[in-house]
């Protein structure tokens, strides 16, 4: 009966630790309550009121058993004691008294009086019969013969076949001990004067034991014999088992009691703080969901008191008004970005939304552009200007940096250059340099930090197909020759980007000079900036993270770039491939390498239904330089998006082999009619704007 307490409370805190770990493992929020659910989604997860309360439960789940149990059992043990003490107490008054009478009458023989004697053991309860022994007179051994009895089982315990009294010896569990002290009759029972001696002769079926208490005769000093008590422990028992099944209600009404205690006191306590952080995760959200972070700056939680909480809402107001200033600022960036874009010779819809691309067709000549910007504004800058239906004013300029300085140099750079063009006239053709020389004084003088300008500046006669160039810092373009079929790059002299020198050192080194080239039928110019050719795709290990090219040892060439670097560029040779397989109609393989599985990844292009014109040339670069920033990982879902021109996604599907592989999953651009989103797919972040114009005289 006592091992079950132990067992019980054990498998109680065992209970209740695994309904907590189950719940706050499978999601379910607060265990003391209703489903938490936070703005109409599940908590996935522990939810912060069950790490607050799991191990305070469970603390004082353990500390309540540590308690309770050892005092359990101490408060039994010391019962069992006190009811055992008292058995022997009773038992050793009642066999003095017994022995003292015994004496009296086994020194005079008188055997009615001894058989009298038994009756008494009424006085204890415990007592099943109560046995006399003693010698035959005149004995020199110790014979333990019985003289009075009422033990029912007496004849299992004598020599002789029925019970004889003063001849029958008695051989029961107290005897073997008594002949082994070599005890004599007469002899003196000072070692029996201590109190009485007992031995357990053994358990009955129902738990409880069988005694023999047994007490020296003692007349004048000299031992007589001895008086027998039998019992058994069953009173005893029932009384312990009666006040441990009180006692154990009380333990376990105390323990739940002080549990239920615990438990009120720590949801409140975590109440209070999960309602205190639950104030912030709402602010949280409504800042979250507003679409016009400006609309951030009436926004203000307050928290009282001063701990770590109410810190961290003030620290969360800080930041409300950092993103509305900053949602300010990015306004202003926003419509400095479109009209940056307004800049740009591309074309408009009806609803006047601007398209990435544009083309125009005049007589002889098919002029298209393609610009993708980043996400703030930047200092690339491309146009093309009728002059007189002959001639074309064109320009491709690169400011250095991004950011605002970039993008006011080069509105100033557009506005000088429409300025310079306005009042233009055929007999100023081969004096361009004037521009060039008034730009770099411009940017000069303003005396921006490491600001420059690298630009290409051309006046294109239509009819003859003669190209006047003048450059500052960019000296190579790029002509796909029709003869040779084949792109060729061709080097202007080189010069100084406008803006690192003052006028009168430009002069000295060469100054800006025109130099002349003829564009002859169905040769192509190409003008691009080097966001084309300095895009970067990351190499990737296993678990797609960064890597870096271990093939040799560092700065040594493998295939495009060189070892230890951590990605590669499109590069030069793949952009003049790619302009080759489609002016002739062939097909294109993009290698790139180190993808995650180890093995380095083609992408196959096939431009055998072109027509080999300047607009798909243009459209085949923007589109596998999209492909080749792509990639897929085991991770993806919905929310991976690559924001792609419908245009080029035309163009993809009808020339890309593995189009169904990469951008089978589509969704479409909120409020954008003019993209869409690959789903399910990841990009490499571009740092440059892609600007490409390209001019093509048929």
């Amino acid at each position: 009966m006592l091992s079950i307490v132990p067992v019980l409370l054990v498998l109680i805190a065992a209970f209740f630790f695994i309904v907590l770990y189950m719940m706050v493992r499978r999601g379910k929020g607060n265990p003391f309550g209703r489903r938490n659910r936070t703005y109409g989604m599940e908590i996935k997860g522990p939810s912060l009121r069950s790490r607050l309360a799991l191990f305070p439960l469970v603390l004082i789940l353990v500390l309540i058993c540590a308690v309770s149990i050892p005092i359990y059992f101490i408060m039994s043990g010391t019962r069992q004691e006190a009811l055992l003490s008292n058995l022997w107490d009773r038992s050793a008054v009642f066999m003095e008294m017994l022995s003292h009478d015994a004496g009296i009458h086994l020194s005079v023989g008188n055997t009615e009086g001894l058989g009298m004697l038994p009756e008494r053991m009424s006085v204890v309860s415990e007592a099943r019969y109560v046995t006399i022994t003693g010698n035959t007179p005149g004995s020199h051994a110790w014979e333990d013969i019985v003289w009075a009895t009422n033990d029912p089982d007496i004849l299992s315990k004598i020599d002789t076949h029925e019970l004889r009294l003063g001849v029958s010896r008695i051989r029961d569990a107290v005897g073997p001990g008594l002949e082994n002290a070599g005890l004599e009759p007469g002899a003196r029972a000072w070692w029996l004067c201590c109190g009485p001696r007992y031995v357990f002769c053994h358990y009955l079926p129902n738990g409880h034991r069988r005694f023999v208490f047994f007490w020296p005769v003692v007349h004048d000093g000299y031992l007589m014999g001895l008086v027998r008590m039998g019992g058994c422990t069953g009173t005893v028992v029932e009384q312990i088992g009666l006040y441990n099944d009180t006692l154990r209600r009380r333990v376990l009404i105390a323990a739940f009691s002080a549990f239920a205690i615990s438990v009120a006191g720590v949801f409140a306590h975590s109440t209070m703080a999960v309602t205190r952080v639950q104030r912030l995760l709402n602010r949280a959200r409504l800042v979250l969901d507003t679409r016009d972070d400006k609309n951030l700056s009436h926004m203000e939680i307050r928290i009282r008191g001063q701990d770590e909480i109410a810190v961290l809402g003030n620290i969360f107001n800080d930041i409300t008004q950092k993103l509305a200033k900053t949602a300010t600022t990015m306004a202003g960036l926003s419509a400095g970005k479109r009209l940056q874009r307004k800049l740009l010779p591309l074309d408009t819809d009806e609803n006047g939304n601007t398209f990435d691309f544009s083309y125009r067709e005049v007589d002889d000549t098919i002029f298209f552009a393609y610009y993708e910007g980043v996400e703030e504004i930047s200092g690339d800058y491309f146009d093309y200007r009728n002059l007189d239906g002959r001639y074309y004013a064109i320009i491709k300029c690169d400011v250095a940096g991004s950011g605002a300085p970039a993008a006011l140099i080069t509105m100033q750079i557009a506005t000088m250059f429409r300025s310079y063009f306005w009042s233009w006239d055929s007999s100023r053709v081969g004096h361009m340099e004037e521009l060039v020389y008034m730009i770099n004084e411009f940017i000069e003088k303003v005396g921006a930090s490491r600001r420059f300008a690298a630009f290409t500046l051309c006046l294109f006669d239509s009819k003859t197909g003669d190209m006047h160039f003048c450059n500052a810092g960019d000296n190579m373009i790029h002509i796909f020759d029709s003869v040779d079929k084949r792109v060729k790059s061709v080097a202007l002299p080189e010069t100084p980007a406008a803006g690192i020198l003052p006028y009168n050192m430009v002069v000295s080194k060469g100054g800006y000079s025109i130099q002349t080239a003829t564009l002859g039928r169905g040769d192509i110019l190409f003008l691009y900036t080097d966001g084309l050719e300095e895009s970067r795709r990351r190499f990737r290990g296993p678990v797609f993270d960064g890597n870096t090219c271990a093939v040799g040892s560092n700065r040594v060439h493998h295939g495009n770039y060189v070892a230890g670097q951590w990605g590669e560029e499109l590069g030069r040779k793949r952009i003049y491939d790619i302009i080759n397989a489609v002016t002739n109609l062939g097909a294109y393989k993009l290698h790139k390498w180190h993808t995650p599985d180890g093995r380095d990844e083609y992408l196959h292009f096939d431009f055998s239904g072109c027509r080999g014109r300047v607009d798909e040339v243009i459209l085949a670069l923007a589109a596998v330089e999209k492909m080749f920033r792509c990639y897929r990982a085991p991770d993806m879902t919905e929310d991976d998006r690559v924001l792609v021109d419908t245009e080029i996604d035309t163009f993809l599907r009808s020339h890309f082999l593995q189009y169904h592989s990469y951008c089978a999953r589509r969704c479409k651009c909120p409020g954008d009619k003019l993209h869409i989103y690959y789903t399910h797919l990841r990009e490499d972040y571009r740092v440059d704007d892609l600007a490409i114009l390209g001019v093509e005289r048929k």
